[in-house]
């Protein structure tokens, strides 16, 4: 059993407690197949790009404990419902820091998944020894007098 993370788009075109009924049967339908199911609301706004003529959606994340057999019934049933604008799912991970990068990738099963790689701190050039100037200036002028461009 992994721990899973459904991020889904709600028409804006909704009032709130619309949008929080529509939620909550989506959290419903969920416990049927999962365990530990938790609706997180993220409040109404603009998307990026307007979606069906519709410019502003409720964000919801709900996240749940589930095996795969489950995540397939999961899945099937959320892209039979038609008036979610937006979900993607992919797999919880809390220990996400600032300094981590994060991409997506979507499997041939349509499971999103989260990868994360450490992003490099920038290092400071710190010049250990001394450099004599006229050294770099012989150095620079080997580099130009050859073939900047071969064949050019």
């Amino acid at each position: 059993m992994k721990k899973y993370e459904l991020l889904l788009v709600l028409p804006g075109t909704l009032d709130e407690k619309e949008a929080e009924a529509r939620a909550q049967e989506i959290l419903n339908m969920i416990k049927e197949q999962a365990s530990d199911a938790e609706l997180h609301n993220l409040g109404k706004s603009r998307l990026a790009y307007p979606i069906n003529q519709i410019r502003y959606g409720y964000y919801y994340t709900i996240v749940f404990t589930c095996d795969s057999s489950g995540l397939k019934l999961i899945q099937g049933k959320i892209h039979l419902m038609r008036d979610l604008l937006r979900t993607m799912i992919s797999y919880f991970n809390t220990n996400l820091t600032s300094a981590q990068r994060i991409s997506y990738t979507t499997d041939s099963s349509g499971i999103t998944t989260m990868a994360q790689s450490e992003a490099e701190p920038k290092k400071k050039f710190v010049a250990t020894e001394k450099v004599d100037l006229a050294e770099i200036d012989k150095k620079l002028d080997e580099i130009l007098e050859g073939d900047v461009i071969p064949g050019v």
